[in-house]
């Protein structure tokens, strides 16, 4: 897939002096656009569950400067059939990379128009190209004698992106703790709830609202790892070992305002909340994303260490 892009875009650029793809496609070396550019799914890897099923983690890269709504349909759709619909309809946009190397840490703001996302927030992404992915935003859980390919398709502005998802490998097999114990923490939508661990992560009950009425959210979480200490203490930011981020994940056009859009837990267990307000009326789906990224040993460009939470919204004028 990579291989597609860069040759596609060369070709494009060297051999294609007048098109409409001109404003789509940067010239090399150019700066980008602030639209128009492409927003493909990514195949993350599968994990290997207990009970013998498989399941597939998927993300995202939006290159635009503006978050971008495809609606499910045909411009955004799952096969088989049976897996369509769990796949995200809001496409949050990323922030430049910093040229020092660094990464900014501050994670994405669901709320900004052209919010900040510096792969999958906490220690901030290094820069390079880990700012422009959402990591592990749906998983699609099948049999383990599933044959076959899971195949999420994206159309936008002109281009299409299908990315396949298959367990054949190895390589993309992915698993936890990671090299000092982290693991992705535990998350409960009650005190002493069932809770979910990983990007399938667990589904909150349904919940109502009211159009311009805050609906609040609550999350607890628990970090359960076993945390070997550092070998050698390395000097960086200071920041809380868990952090959430709240997402509108699926639903209308209109922007989901979350206050605040992120928070810090710094014990081992503890509670994030937030307030959710909705423009307008519809069925939503809201993602909250727990994570262990103030380890030094988990970051998403690691693949390791989140937990997702979804609850379904019906907003009635």
């Amino acid at each position: 897939m990579l291989g597609r892009w860069i040759v596609s875009g060369f070709v494009v650029a060297v051999f294609i002096s007048v098109s409409t793809l001109q404003a789509q496609l940067p010239r090399p070396l150019g700066p980008r656009p602030d639209s128009g550019l492409r927003v493909a799914p990514f195949f993350d890897g599968w994990y290997a569950n207990p009970d013998g099923t498989i399941s597939f983690s998927f993300g995202y890269s939006n290159l635009n400067k503006a978050t971008v709504e495809i609606p499910l349909g045909p411009n955004n759709f799952i096969e088989p059939k049976q897996y369509d619909g769990l796949q995200p309809t809001s496409f949050i946009a990323v922030e430049p990379a910093d040229p020092t190397g660094r990464g900014s840490g501050r994670g994405p703001n669901p709320n900004a128009a052209g919010g900040p996302d510096a792969a999958g927030g906490g220690r901030g992404g290094g820069g390079g190209t880990n700012y422009e992915r959402q990591r592990g935003v749906l998983t699609v859980t099948v049999p383990g004698d599933f044959k076959g390919d899971v195949v999420w398709t994206l159309r936008y502005q002109g281009q299409t992106w299908s990315i396949p998802a298959r367990a054949t490998s190895t390589a993309y097999q992915l698993s936890w703790p990671m090299a000092m114990g982290s693991v992705p923490p535990l998350l409960r939508f009650q005190t002493n709830g069932r809770a979910g661990r990983g990007p399938t992560g667990i589904q909150g009950p349904p919940l109502q609202a009211k159009v311009g009425a805050p609906l609040q959210l609550v999350a607890w979480l628990t970090d359960d790892a076993v945390h070997e200490k550092e070998p050698i203490p390395v000097k960086r930011e200071i920041v809380p070992s868990m952090n959430v981020t709240w997402f509108k994940h699926a639903g209308p056009a209109s922007p989901v305002v979350f206050n605040p859009p992120r928070g810090g837990v710094t014990d081992p267990e503890g509670r994030a909340t937030t307030t959710a307000t909705f423009n307008e009326s519809g069925e939503y789906v809201i993602r909250v994303r727990a994570d262990a990224h103030g380890n030094l040993d988990s970051s998403a460009s690691d693949q390791c260490c989140w937990t997702n939470g979804y609850w379904k919204v019906v907003v009635t004028q």
